[in-house]
């Protein structure tokens, strides 16, 4: 880890510090909790979808049999985490769900974020011959414009793997909006490399971090709805903003010991400055839509969540596999190559 990042760490607001006016903030925003019908039920049907999609994908790209098992439990543990918040939304604009895509939604999503990591952390990728950072992201970019893309090692190979899937079962022209976001996206997470320099202005920093949020939300929730509008894209990049700074919270202390720098890190966002956003935002999505829950239901407790994380880090982070579904929403962002358990001891 940088030395000037762990200088900055350390004149952070320290994990347990505010507390009190956090726990208030989540009390104040009660407003936003309801209920989320038939949890198990649909934890399970979440799970049996993911087992009939993804480890046959995981089977024919990685290649060693105990990664394989730990690559199939912390993707399903992403999909089935994201599967509830995209449920949430297509439930509030009363449009239907695919549960496939749903979940394949996280699942790629913590792909693609996990391959972009390994290439910044280790050069040339896990094999060493996929290029660097600025190769790979050009070979993203030539993908995701309808290109071709010839994956080397395990990690590329299944992130192809992954998409392919998805495009597939997406079945949509060129021309559909959530194309053009995710192009968007992938501009942004290049420009979060920037992240890794601790001396990032914050203005700098506030824009990258919204737009990846921004246009993450989009293409997340651009799953559930073809042609999507240029007025609700808009208001879910609003969201999406937030919900960017939410993980950004969540994910404070791992950030600090990988050295990448957010306003959480600097201790210029709290979990409070999360809920009075989106208490901010709540009568604009009530216009769009006519109400805000389920979606703010399910946000609600991944404010919690949140709460509970920053004050317990290591909670949930053993390292057999969750098998429940409350252990699946519980456990920490395992990534493909690394438990969550051992990035804390880092």
């Amino acid at each position: 880890m940088d030395q000037r990042a762990a200088v900055a760490g350390s004149r952070s607001t320290p994990t347990g510090e505010g507390s009190g006016a956090e726990l208030l903030a989540l009390v104040r925003s009660v407003g936003f909790a309801g209920r989320i019908p038939d949890l198990r039920r649909r934890a399970r049907t979440y799970v049996a979808t993911y087992d009939a999609i993804v480890p046959p994908i995981v089977e024919s790209t990685v290649d060693d049999p105990v990664r394989r098992a730990h690559v199939v439990a912390a993707l399903r543990s992403a999909g089935v985490k994201l599967c509830f918040l995209i449920a949430g939304y297509a439930a509030t604009a009363g449009i239907p769900l695919r549960v496939d895509l749903g979940v394949l939604a996280g699942v790629v999503t913590r792909a693609y974020d996990d391959l972009l990591d390994d290439r910044d952390e280790n050069g040339g990728g896990e094999n060493g011959g996929g290029g660097d950072s600025a190769e790979l992201d050009r070979r993203l970019a030539e993908l995701f414009a309808g290109g071709s893309f010839h994956p080397v090692g395990d990690l590329e190979r299944l992130f192809l793997g992954i998409y392919r899937e998805v495009e597939r079962r997406l079945d949509r022209p060129a021309s559909d909006p959530i194309f053009a976001a995710l192009r968007r996206l992938h501009e942004f997470q290049i420009r979060s490399r920037r992240q890794r320099d601790p001396g990032i202005p914050s203005a700098e920093l506030a824009e990258v971090t919204r737009g990846k949020g921004a246009y993450g939300t989009v293409v997340m929730l651009g799953l559930a709805r073809p042609a999507m509008g240029e007025a609700e894209m808009a208001l879910l990049r609003e969201l999406g903003g937030v919900l960017q700074q939410l993980d950004d919270c969540q994910d404070v202390e791992l950030d600090r010991r990988a050295g990448v720098t957010t306003a959480a890190t600097r201790g210029q966002l709290t979990l409070g400055d999360v809920c009075r956003r989106l208490r901010e935002l709540a009568p604009v999505l009530r216009a769009h839509y006519g109400r805000v829950r389920p979606l703010y239901a399910v946000v609600y407790v991944y404010l919690w969540f949140c709460f509970v994380r920053r004050r317990w880090p290591r909670l949930g982070t053993g390292h057999g596999a969750a098998r429940t579904p409350f252990g699946i929403l519980l456990r920490p962002g395992d990534n493909v190559g690394q438990r969550a358990s051992d990035r804390h001891e880092r």
